[in-house]
């Protein structure tokens, strides 16, 4: 398996809440959990069917605010999710789905995230039927944290344009001060030139999430396996933490792994930039850190995914302090139920060299069906092994599934 980058430094150990239950995120979602009933999906490329309906069934309500919300239709839903994963492969963003109760009820997404000590500027609209409860400003509450504490920003801000109040009734009950107005910035939805009024709030004006509030959710979009177990999609920011992570654990990976012997953090990093977060914008795949009850404990994914026919190969890779917990087996099965339940699989496979019996048994443990060996397929640290191939196909899913 290639190399797998890992948690920012700051967040390679806990402590992180628990996971709700019920989750508030729609099922096989790649989620930033909010608590209070509430969570943002990131949007993947098959998601954009569904954000087409949604756009069109709330074309009159968005219309008169945003300007893209006047073209309704799919070549419009593809562009922001396709946007939304180059910004986040980017490292300057992301566009997510507000859910509550694992219903989408609006959406929200960042412009110009920065690094450490920086910036980013939020926007977010929701559905006619969800107004005028606070959800909102009930999530950002909980970005604020997420902002602040997770990601070590400075400051937060909001801009809309003038005489819009909802938006800025969000940012005054948010506790945002007025910083500017920039006059004839913007074009508003009506092809109008207008002023655009800048709100921020800097971290030590932030009142923090009072005492009571518990550990701090894991700040990422992650995969739920279980109550304590999450696959967390990995960012450019991760690569320090993984190439610790590997360094710690070389003569524990490197028999069946290499590529664990020699990578430096060039080659973590190239990784990530090059590779990994170039196919999840693609639709190609996702490489995701393992997080277990609390603490950063591996990596695994999904890849080579192709669209036809469709089909993909799980992976991972864990430490040596977090074997024999059954933890492969949870992530493994985690993204079989993702790849044929949420992206619909025809076929899904994974491949490990026919001496590693601790990955076979995984694979004989989700009762996927061994067949046969590839001859001097695997590098390995000798040179090359042969490689045991076990599948699933779609049908024999439903039938394990029941």
């Amino acid at each position: 398996m290639s190399a797998l980058a890992s948690a920012p430094a700051s967040l390679s150990d806990g402590p992180f809440a628990p996971l709700p239950t019920p989750d508030p995120a729609p099922a096989h979602a790649f989620a930033l959990r909010l608590g209070d009933g509430l969570a943002l999906r990131l949007r993947e490329r098959h998601h954009v069917d569904a954000l087409a309906d949604l756009l069109a069934a709330e074309h009159e309500h968005l219309a008169p605010s945003f300007g893209w919300a006047q073209r309704p239709g799919r070549a419009e839903a593809e562009r922001q999710v396709g946007q939304g994963l180059e910004r986040f492969a980017n490292g300057g963003g992301w566009h997510a789905d507000l859910c509550e109760d694992g219903r989408v009820v609006g959406a929200m997404w960042l412009h110009d995230l920065q690094r450490r000590g920086g910036s980013t500027e939020v926007g977010y609209w929701v559905r006619r039927d969800a107004e005028g409860r606070g959800l909102v400003t009930r999530a950002m509450r909980v970005l604020h944290r997420h902002f602040f504490e997770g990601r070590g920003l400075g400051r937060v801000c909001v801009a809309v344009e003038p005489g819009h109040a909802r938006s800025e009734a969000v940012a005054r009950r948010l506790g945002y001060t007025p910083e500017a107005v920039l006059r004839g910035s913007h074009v508003n939805a009506s092809g109008r030139t207008v002023d655009l009024a800048f709100y921020g709030l800097l971290r030590e004006d932030w009142d923090g999430p009072g005492a009571d509030a518990g550990p701090l959710p894991l700040p990422r979009f992650a995969l739920r396996v279980d109550d304590d177990l999450q696959l967390g999609l990995l960012e450019r920011e991760d690569a320090e933490a993984l190439h610790a992570l590997v360094d710690r654990n070389r003569a524990h990976l490197r028999p069946w792994m290499p590529w664990a012997g020699e990578q430096d953090l060039a080659a973590t990093r190239a990784f990530l930039e090059g590779r990994a977060l170039p196919a999840l914008a693609r639709g190609e795949g996702v490489d995701g850190g393992i997080w277990w009850r609390g603490r950063l404990v591996g990596a695994a994914g999904l890849h080579s995914w192709s669209e036809r026919p469709r089909r993909g190969s799980v992976g991972y890779w864990l430490s040596a302090d977090a074997q024999r917990h059954g933890i492969a087996t949870r992530v493994t099965r985690a993204l079989l139920a993702k790849a044929f339940d949420d992206l619909g699989a025809e076929r899904v496979d994974l491949r490990a060299a026919v001496g590693n019996a601790p990955s076979r048994a995984v694979a004989d443990r989700l009762e996927m069906r061994f067949e046969g060996v590839l001859r001097r397929e695997l590098p390995v640290q000798e040179g090359y092994a042969d490689m045991a191939v076990y599948a699933l196909s779609a049908a024999e899913w439903r039938a394990r599934v029941g």
